[in-house]
């Protein structure tokens, strides 16, 4: 072959392995637009997302937080198994778990790093000691990612929600890979049981494991839901009645499911009230597509849950501007400060894509 030749011949092939990259990429980007048109689940997403920050306000024992708690964390967790589709070979599970790292991991590392440094300068005590200090103990927080203190470990706080959602997400499409489409939904319903089972007997393990066992359940729940989708919505109206009498007759007796403290009120009851509650609330949702103007603002907000839950994860640095205020003042100073501090960033985003973008161009 000569040289003329061999030099097409790997153009040519460099050529088609671009075009396939390009073409896999516009495929998932067509995905995640098709995605992003289900205006019920950003509108879920939306609610559920600022009830995450009033329910981290409100008191400890109120009906409000009662109510939230019912359905709030499983919501998130059965609308990501809604829309994920699980790995189908190697490829795909690399692709998912680069994915998975970019948008979870990455948001935890940033959410940890401004903690540390906003501990050490809030502190008082700049020197190199206090630093360290406050970065072991981050780490420590990290390493068991558990949402509340252990005896001998603290808190990491909210951001357990996105290390169970990496490690659920991570697990599930390896066990995919491994077993047949038969099999793996009682290896996710097992998962889950012996999560609820740990959480029950005070067994918790480092990097929230044992959460993330429960949240395997929540996210397959949401697949099965998405698998046959047209018998819910043939039947929506019966079963939106049914679950709403079962969810509201659980929160009668003060039975609601909190993941991060592992309170599992009876097991799998906790876990029926949450999936009713969390189909009531993506019922009444789809309702509420209806109302142009609620709907374009809380697709909005549900469309950039993920920026928003990670200032809510930051929003302690400024406790002063909301804490001392009435119970009700509190809630909505709160709200609107991690709501607008979130469009400020989105915006300064955007702008400076623009930039970029542009100046490349140039």
């Amino acid at each position: 072959m000569s040289d003329f030749s061999c030099g097409v011949f790997y153009r040519t092939k460099r050529a088609c392995a671009r075009e396939e990259r390009q073409s896999m990429l516009l495929t998932d980007r067509q995905t995640d637009r098709q995605t992003e048109r289900i205006g019920w689940i950003d509108i879920a997403k939306g609610i559920a997302i600022i009830l995450v920050i009033v329910g981290h306000t409100v008191e400890f024992d109120g009906l409000t937080r009662n109510f939230i708690f019912s359905f709030h964390m499983p919501l998130f967790f059965m609308l990501s198994g809604y829309t994920t589709r699980l790995a189908k070979n190697l490829m795909e599970c690399r692709k998912h778990f680069r994915k998975n790292v970019l948008h979870l991991m990455g948001p935890c590392l940033c959410i940890g790093v401004l903690s540390i440094l906003a501990q050490w300068l809030k502190g008082g005590n700049l020197s190199l000691d206090a630093f360290w200090q406050i970065t072991r103990t981050t780490a420590d927080a990290y390493y068991w990612a558990s949402g509340v203190s252990l005896p001998k470990h603290p808190a990491a706080g909210a951001v357990w929600f996105l290390f169970s959602l990496f490690w659920a997400k991570t697990c599930m499409d390896a066990i995919s890979l491994c077993f047949s489409k038969k099999r793996i939904g009682i290896i996710f319903l097992s998962i889950g049981m012996l999560g609820l089972l740990l959480g029950w007997r005070g067994k918790w393990l480092p990097q929230n494991a044992d959460v993330t066992m429960v949240a395997v359940l929540f996210v397959y729940l949401g697949m099965v839901w998405k698998e046959h989708v047209e018998i819910f919505d043939r039947y929506e109206l019966g079963i939106f009645l049914a679950v709403s009498c079962v969810w509201l007759y659980c929160l009668r007796l003060g039975i609601y499911i909190e993941m991060a403290g592992r309170s599992y009120p009876y097991l799998s009851v906790s876990v029926l009230e949450a999936v009713c509650g969390t189909f009531a609330i993506c019922s009444l949702c789809k309702a509420l597509e209806e109302n142009k103007q609620i709907k374009h603002l809380m697709v909005f907000i549900g469309r950039h849950t993920l920026l928003i839950f990670s200032m809510h994860c930051l929003d302690w640095i400024a406790v002063d501007a909301w804490m001392n205020h009435r119970m009700w003042i509190r809630n909505i100073a709160r709200t609107g400060m991690v709501l607008g501090c979130s469009l400020l960033f989105y915006e300064i985003k955007n702008a400076a894509c623009h930039v970029f973008e542009r100046h490349a161009k140039n």
